[in-house]
């Protein structure tokens, strides 16, 4: 490496130095990569470049630049998490990073970070390791720390110093959830201390390296840092905040809340050791191996394994105004620069769906996320129609009525008819198969499934569906949208149900099974978000809706007989014009919107007289064995390429705990040989539906597991 006192542009290997004057602006730029990030090499290289500015006497200003365009550093090398295979490793790697940091905060020089994009993890520590920090006003300019999402917390200096930058409660909210702030808000909380327009940053940036050091750093006052009893109240609280979420099952907030305090109090140097000894343990446990799966599986996802172009998607039609279409309507126009054209057979379906995308934006608006004018501006977007005007001009539709094939193949058969050349029909079904809504299409090549999940604006999957005729550009077109609209995307080879629905019925009808057994509604949810699902099935039956719920019942009765023999409990509470959270009536008691308590009346239509509270243990256990018994037959029928897959499907889908890894890793932690000996005991004691699949009955006569003969 030549030397940093050269008034020329020196070259290393991911940075580099700009001299002017008594100014050094290191850029990172990653050779081969799109991403900025520290791996152990790259910090290595960056460690040797903070001894030379040590030894330095003309440099007196950096400032650290970004050679991306939208990217100031994305954090650390995630892949070098699981390749520790000692705590020691875990220590030295972690120490080294911090420690480079941590002697670059501490350098004599002024220093500045210009932040032109994404600044993330060890990005934002580096920030946090100069003096000043302007950032670019760009939509991609995002900065925080979401090392809790992938199981361990901010290490590099990030857990003892933010707090004393912007306070204890920014702090204690970026990092216990993982918070990305754009440059207003982290402004506003003075996590960096401007925001400019793209091109003048390094002119900004020179500007603040001319200030000298800072002086000071927090925002908050004595009563809040200074004070150890208002301090020992915000960290409880912080506590009982993250207990209330997490149940427990999650350790890296509960341990960046002990660093943090710990820190405040012993200063910074302590605290620095403890963020090295604390997070070691997490990142050798299996929740952050689990998590650390969980992100390679995402960016495995954005990548596209059919070899087919995409068309180009510049307007878009929706067919149905309900809750899904206006949730469909209002994320296209919200995501992408396309004109959304949404059809429905009357009017007041219509401002339905338009009312349902306004309140989304709303809420935005009223969390100063979006402006009214932004607002309007996406709304307007949106068209609507009672007829097929606008719709020739469409490139894709998306077929959003209601669950019933001979409805669908009548609105493909109308669309085909107006339809230009090349246009797809994709279709929201939740458990028809494509192949049978395309039986009668003139072009079965151009329809394809595109599953969204309720509520659309939230729910990060979308299943691809291809059905037997399905070409590869119309899936690959559809699965580019879906990523455009920032949905995670799984494929899926045709059948009723797919992946998530189809795993779900199981799981759902034990439920019912339960629930007509004497079991408490309460109970049983209890049971399943101890074990870490977001909500139980009660509540999720509530949510979906009771009468969806019945029709799905019947379509995967009819397909898989025995098998999937359904409870009663559907069919009664739709009887009694229960529809669930939609209509106010399900199995729990709603006010304005929101679920309180079960609804005592439920166990009455039921013929349940004394309801007692569930095993949780039992209940549980009946209810994921019968999601993994029927998923092995989903990957023996090929419905989805790798267990890997379908893990992710049902983390994305239905929030199966990701610190478990996924349904099929869960399986294979608790052995498939213990799975085939309880489904054998309930088979014989509850009833044949728990007989274990013949794929199971396989892998487990020679004695697999679900990651070995299914994965990648």
């Amino acid at each position: 490496m030549t030397s940093l006192a050269e008034p020329q542009t020196s070259i290393a290997r991911a940075f580099h130095i700009e001299r002017q004057d008594d100014l050094a602006i290191l850029w990172f730029d990653l050779p081969g990569e799109k991403v900025n990030k520290f791996s152990s090499w790259v910090m290595q290289e960056f460690a040797s470049l903070v001894d030379d500015f040590e030894r330095s006497r003309d440099i007196q200003r950096i400032i650290v630049a970004s050679g991306k365009p939208t990217i100031f550093i994305a954090g650390a090398d995630v892949s070098e998490f699981t390749k520790a295979t000692t705590p020691e490793q875990a220590k030295e790697y972690t120490r080294f990073g911090q420690q480079a940091l941590h002697r670059f905060s501490k350098l004599p020089q002024v220093k500045v970070a210009a932040i032109n994009g994404a600044c993330l993890g060890g990005g934002c520590e580096l920030a946090l390791s100069c003096d000043w920090r302007v950032m670019s006003d760009d939509p991609k300019a995002k900065i925080g720390l979401p090392e809790v999402n992938l199981g361990i917390f901010p290490a590099w200096g990030g857990t003892t110093k933010l707090p004393r930058l912007v306070g204890l409660p920014a702090a204690l909210d970026i990092v216990l959830n993982g918070k990305q702030l754009d440059g207003r808000r982290a402004k506003k909380i003075g996590l960096v201390d401007d925001v400019v327009e793209r091109g003048i940053l390094l002119d900004v940036a020179r500007r603040f390296s001319e200030r000298g050091k800072r002086k000071g750093g927090t925002r908050t006052k004595f009563f809040v840092d200074g004070n150890p009893a208002t301090r020992k109240f915000i960290f409880n609280k912080a506590r009982k905040a993250v207990l209330d979420k997490t149940h427990g099952q999650y350790p890296a907030p509960l341990k960046a809340i002990d660093v943090m305090e710990y820190g405040m109090s012993a200063g910074v140097e302590r605290g620095l050791a403890r963020e090295v000894d604390d997070v070691v343990p997490l990142i050798m446990g299996d929740v952050a191996q689990n998590l650390v799966r969980l992100f390679f599986l995402m960016e495995e996802s954005k990548k596209d394994r059919i070899a087919a172009t995409p068309r180009n998607v510049d307007y878009v039609g929706v067919l149905g105004a309900g809750i899904m279409g206006g949730g469909i309507a209002q994320i296209v126009a919200d995501k992408i620069d396309a004109s959304v054209r949404m059809r429905d057979i009357n009017w007041n379906a219509l401002a339905g769906g338009l009312r349902a995308a306004s309140k989304i934006w709303k809420k935005k608006v009223d969390r100063r996320r979006m402006t009214k004018g932004e607002m309007q501006r996406k709304l307007s977007r949106i068209t609507t129609t009672t007829d097929w005007t606008g719709f020739p001009r469409a490139d894709v539709v998306i077929e959003a009525v209601v669950e019933n094939v001979g409805i669908k193949r009548q609105v493909l058969k109308e669309f085909e008819a107006i339809a230009k050349d090349g246009a797809i029909f994709a279709t929201n079904t939740s458990t028809i198969p494509i192949t049978e809504i395309a039986k009668e299409a003139d072009k079965p090549e151009n329809v394809v499934g595109m599953h969204f999940f309720n509520p659309v604006d939230r729910m990060p999957l979308v299943e691809v569906i291809r059905g037997k005729r399905t070409s590869d550009v119309a899936a690959v077109t559809v699965a580019n949208l879906a990523r455009k609209l920032g949905k995670t995307v799984v494929y899926c080879n045709d059948g009723p149900g797919f992946v998530v629905n189809r795993i779900l019925g199981p799981y759902m009808n034990e439920a019912g099974f339960l629930l007509e057994e004497g079991n408490t509604i309460d109970s049983l949810d209890k049971a399943m978000t101890d074990f870490g699902m977001p909500m139980g099935p009660m509540a999720l039956l509530d949510e979906v809706g009771i009468d969806v719920a019945a029709k799905v019942a019947v379509i995967l009765t009819e397909a898989f007989g025995n098998r999937m023999t359904k409870s009663a409990v559907v069919e009664k509470l739709y009887a009694d014009g229960r529809h669930g959270k939609k209509n106010g009536k399900g199995l729990y008691v709603y006010k304005d919107g929101k679920r309180e308590g079960p609804d005592g009346s439920v166990y009455k239509v039921l013929g349940i007289s004394s309801p007692k509270a569930a095993n949780a243990r039992i209940a549980s256990e009946r209810m994921l064995l019968a999601m993994i018994n029927e998923a092995a037959l989903i990957l023996d029928e090929k419905i989805v390429a790798s267990a890997p897959e379908l893990d992710l499907a049902m983390i994305m889908g239905t929030g199966f705990p990701p610190f478990r890894g996924g349904l099929l890793r869960y399986a294979d932690s608790l052995g498939l040989k213990y799975i085939f000996a309880r489904l054998d005991e309930l088979a014989t004691s509850v009833g044949p539906r728990f007989k274990a699949s013949e794929p199971l009955q396989r892998l487990v006569e020679r004695d697999g597991k679900f990651y070995e003969a299914y994965g990648r």
